[in-house]
């Protein structure tokens, strides 16, 4: 394959925005609702719309989901920040087509006025990044993965020994010695408690059952 470098335009290489439309009651009937295809670049639809060959070299990171905190998720970004590449093995690429007919794209790194191919060993550099990104965030996912489930076991364990309503005595602390009614979990799995009208949160090794407040 005889591959050429290609600029793109800024955000061209984040995730396609699409849009699914949703059913509704209103007037109207439905409602669009906007959301991003992690795998696949705006810049790559466009190539991929106008029949192009290409390749955007992209690296896997973990990224924490911004609403449920202990979901770990792995995520696409380009490798090369600006370039992707055009395969004109044929020769028979449009390259004004390319160039000013494709949305996202810039212009063809030139050479004394013609495309510059790359060496197939860069390429082969580029794939061996791509794979070595892939197997170092498939290990942290495994890694963000395994101390979630250690975390929800934690849940797990403490709300079978303190359920709601178990009154406990706070055995070290600011508030020390005082009694308070466990009143669920905290989102960091500490104990939840209502002391004199006031609630607090607290880690288990603070606290014990008060048989005494109990009965």
């Amino acid at each position: 394959m005889t591959w050429f470098a290609v600029r793109t335009k800024p955000g061209s290489q984040m995730p396609q925005r699409t849009y699914e439309v949703e059913e509704t009651r209103s007037a109207k009937g439905y409602r669009l609702i906007p959301s991003l295809d992690p795998n696949m670049s705006a810049v790559e639809v466009s190539l991929k719309r106008g029949g192009f060959a290409f390749y955007m070299p992209a690296e896997q990171r973990v990224v924490r989901d911004r609403k449920k905190t202990n979901v770990w998720t792995k995520r696409r970004f380009a490798l090369l920040l600006g370039y992707v590449f055009v395969d004109d093995t044929e020769r028979a690429i449009d390259w004004q087509k390319l160039e000013e007919k494709t949305p996202g794209i810039e212009r063809a790194v030139r050479v004394a006025g013609k495309p510059m191919a790359i060496l197939e060993s860069e390429m082969d550099l580029l794939r061996e990044m791509e794979a070595e990104s892939d197997e170092i965030a498939n290990a942290k996912l495994r890694f963000f993965q395994e101390q979630a489930e250690a975390k929800n076991r934690t849940r797990r364990v403490t709300a079978s020994l303190f359920p709601a309503g178990t009154m406990v005595r706070i055995v070290k602390g600011v508030a020390e010695h005082k009694v308070g009614k466990v009143t669920g979990l905290d989102r960091e799995g500490r104990l939840k408690l209502l002391v004199q009208k006031l609630e607090m949160s607290v880690p288990m090794d603070a606290v014990r059952i008060d048989l005494e407040a109990a009965e």
